[in-house]
Formats: C-alpha cells, sequence, structure tokens
C-alpha cells in the first residue's frame, strides 16, 4: 500500500519529466489527474512546478542583469579615463555599452518571461 506522499513524490517526478520536454501545464495537469483522478494534486502539483521554474528563470535573470550592469559601469570608468587622457574611446564606450544592455536586457526577459 502507497502513502499519499509517496503517491505525491511519484507524480511530482512524473510532473516534471513532462515540464521538461516543454509539454504545456494544463497538459501536464490533465495527465496528472487522469493518472491519479485527484484533480487537487494535480493542481497543486503544477503550482509547485512553475514556482521553481520561475525560481530558476529569476535567478538566472538576476545574473545576467549584474553582469550586464558590471559592463555598464566599466564601459562608463574606461570611458571617463580615455577621455581625460586624450585618447579614443569611442571603441570601449560602444563595445561595453552594447553588450551591457544586451546583457540586462535578457535578464529582464528571462524574469518577465
Amino acid at each position: 500500500m502507497q502513502l499519499k506522499d509517496d503517491n505525491w513524490e511519484n507524480l511530482y517526478v512524473h510532473a516534471k519529466k513532462l515540464a521538461e520536454k516543454r509539454i504545456s501545464y494544463a497538459e501536464i495537469e490533465k495527465q496528472l489527474s487522469d493518472k491519479d483522478g485527484d484533480t487537487v494534486i494535480a493542481a497543486e502539483i503544477v503550482k509547485q512546478l512553475r514556482q521553481t521554474r520561475y525560481a530558476v528563470q529569476r535567478k538566472s535573470g538576476l545574473q545576467k542583469i549584474a553582469f550586464g550592469s558590471l559592463f555598464l559601469i566599466l564601459g562608463f570608468l574606461i570611458t571617463c579615463i580615455n577621455f581625460h587622457s586624450n585618447q579614443s574611446f569611442t571603441i570601449v564606450m560602444y563595445s561595453f555599452t552594447t553588450i551591457g544592455l544586451g546583457l540586462v536586457f535578457w535578464g529582464l526577459y528571462d524574469i518577465v518571461g
């Protein structure tokens, strides 16, 4: 006889495998409720999967934003130093700004989803 926690764990593992195959959450919930017959447990598992996925995306997005901000600050400092020493700064200014803004927007895309 399986306990309820074992059943929940087995369903969660099954749902996680389905989510890794990029199956929609509605389809995952339908398959889980067909397999178990309990729609409440299926909805709870899908909610847990969504929270986990969004947490991973948020962490990845924040790291990209941090590296992008670092590139922007570093580009600003190098541009200021080169400007005050009368050296060409256009390559540094445009390249670091482009890389930094690209990473920041990519990170925002990951967070917003």
